[in-house]
């Protein structure tokens, strides 16, 4: 079933119940290479909180984030700080209503209690989108219908796991799952920030997403 427009009802787990970091600059050999997890140690910098109505915590070698409220979104950030990049992260469906959304994040910041960011999404029942959080405000800037919308490339159904890379350069930003590009879309209102994972619910309760080795590089 086609998901209808998100409520602007918006949870941030990273900030709210842990305290913003100071953003870190993680050292590599690889000069292309920004930050990898591959979520075996819960000492990487990412939220630990389970709690009633949501959880951002390490489980079972991934990152899990659960929703258990209707209508809203749940992220965790790496703290980082990041202008242009490519990431790139494995996505599989743990529990919970298929009529889900999740994905990833570039350039995220918080004032206040309002938020900002990109964001590339998808359901566990194959549809995407791909816009932008402004000051709380959601914008579906792909599909220019302003709404999800299906596609072939998303593996669907309770035992899917998708590869999503999403690459935020300059003011063009582009999403591909398993390979397959999905859409892309011009915006320069935010400039930097951190990088998130994300997951939200519908009308429906109890959506659970693993994910597993991120890779955040140089464009």
């Amino acid at each position: 079933m086609m998901p209808s427009l998100r409520r602007a009802v918006l949870l941030t787990l990273a900030c709210a119940l842990a305290g913003c970091s100071t953003p870190r600059t993680p050292a590599y050999g690889d000069p292309s290479l920004l930050f990898k997890d591959d979520f075996s140690q819960n000492t990487s910098g990412w939220d630990a909180h389970t709690g009633s109505e949501a959880t951002t915590n390490y489980e079972d070698g991934h990152y899990l984030i659960a929703v258990e409220q209707p209508g809203i979104d749940v992220w965790a950030q790496a703290g980082l700080d990041l202008s242009d990049l490519t990431l790139e992260v494995d996505a599989a469906y743990a529990a919970g209503p298929v009529n889900n959304e999740f994905g990833v994040m570039c350039r995220y910041a918080r004032e206040g209690d309002k938020s900002q960011f990109y964001f590339f999404l998808i359901s566990s029942d194959g549809y995407y989108a791909m816009g932008k959080v402004v000051k709380n405000k959601r914008t579906i800037l792909h599909p220019t219908t302003g709404d999800f919308e299906a596609s072939s490339a998303i593996r669907t159904g309770p035992t899917a796991a998708n590869r999503l890379s999403a690459a935020c350069r300059g003011s063009r930003m582009s999403f591909s799952v398993n390979g397959t590009p999905l859409g892309e879309f011009d915006d320069a209102e935010l400039a930097r920030g951190d990088i998130g994972l994300i997951a939200g619910t519908f009308d429906e309760t109890g959506v659970k997403i693993h994910f597993d080795n991120l890779i955040v590089r140089k464009p």
